[in-house]
């Protein structure tokens, strides 16, 4: 177990090099779909995960600008999943087709953003995750995926997605999300009540982050042409 351990906690950083170099290579496949900005936020991922690890690890990061997060690095996460959940939204609304479904993320959108502002009062930004924002932005992209697969699920043009990024990377989505949400939910609940059980979870979260990033890159292998839905 303690070998299992040990590849869980160091996978993660080298799975989001290997899925950004995957994904530029294939980008001439896709760069006219609004999966085009995807590189950007795996690269973004990266370095997230990178100046988390290196301000919480290592005094020689303690600059003036973390002094107040070096042990709560927090504020750098709620960041990037405010551009995370955004940048879904967007391509989800940009790739599906029927008006209704499009209001209906354009609205989630809106309330993720108000629900946000009002977390701000809630909770710290700076040393505590946005767990109200969080979860509406996780269970919105949810419901941004359902809604995908039920526009295309007879659609004449499933056997071009099928090929597409966008399936997969739906389908990693899918799955880190929906075990994923209720393994924040409890550290939530254990942190307001000062328990500490989130170790017995932390496999389960490496694991979906994992089978996330392979969904990724097999949804970018997959390609077979440049197009988009």
């Amino acid at each position: 177990m303690e070998v299992l351990d040990t590849i869980l906690e160091n996978a993660s950083e080298p799975l989001y090099a290997l899925t950004l170099l995957v994904a530029l290579i294939k980008y001439p496949k896709y760069y006219s779909s609004p999966l085009k900005y995807f590189p950007i936020l795996l690269m973004y991922t990266f370095l997230t995960e990178l100046l988390g690890y290196f301000t919480k690890n290592y005094e020689v990061f303690h600059i003036s600008i973390f002094t107040s997060i070096v042990n709560h690095n927090v504020f750098i996460y709620n960041i990037y999943n405010l551009v995370f959940f955004l940048y879904f939204f967007y391509v989800y609304w940009s790739y599906i087709e029927i008006k209704k479904y499009k209001n209906y993320i354009l609205y989630g959108g809106i309330f993720y953003l108000i629900l946000s502002f009002i977390n701000l009062f809630l909770q710290n930004f700076k040393l505590e995750s946005q767990i109200y924002s969080y979860l509406a932005g996780a269970l919105i992209i949810l419901i941004c995926i359902i809604l995908f697969f039920r526009e295309h699920r007879n659609s004449s043009k499933r056997l071009d997605y099928r090929y597409s990024g966008i399936k997969w990377i739906s389908i990693g989505l899918l799955i880190f999300y929906m075990g994923y949400v209720p393994i924040k939910a409890s550290r939530f609940y254990n942190y307001i009540n000062q328990l500490n059980e989130y170790v017995h979870f932390r496999r389960i979260h490496l694991t979906l982050i994992i089978i996330m990033y392979i969904c990724f890159m097999v949804g970018f292998l997959r390609m077979k042409r440049k197009f988009w839905i």
